[in-house]
């Protein structure tokens, strides 16, 4: 009975960690479908880790005013993702080799 315990909280554990991360990977997707639409992916991930949400909920919601084809849980997953993601991020900067832009 102890190992059947055991193996149902790992098996649960290993689900919610593999769901939070299928859920950066397609929010990743999402902001790199959508985004790359007008910008350079590179030009966004070297502003990553620079802004706050507040000012990343800003910038999206701006760029939906200027053509961003993104409802508002998209907005809001775009936003959110891009305010926790770094210059390395994957799938958004991964591959870029992006240096972040220098601190203020």
């Amino acid at each position: 009975m102890k190992k059947l315990v055991i193996f149902a909280v790992g098996s649960y554990t290993l689900l919610v960690a593999a769901s939070l991360v299928f859920a950066e990977v397609s929010a990743g997707k999402l902001t790199a479908e959508r985004c790359s639409a007008c910008h350079d992916t590179a030009a966004i991930c070297r502003t990553l880790g620079h802004r706050s949400p507040e000012e990343w909920a800003g910038t999206v919601a701006r760029m939906r005013t200027k053509g961003a084809q993104l409802n508002d849980e998209e907005a809001e997953t775009v936003a959110e993702y891009l305010s926790a993601a770094k210059p390395t991020s994957k799938p958004l900067c991964a591959k870029l080799g992006v240096k972040p832009a220098a601190t203020k």
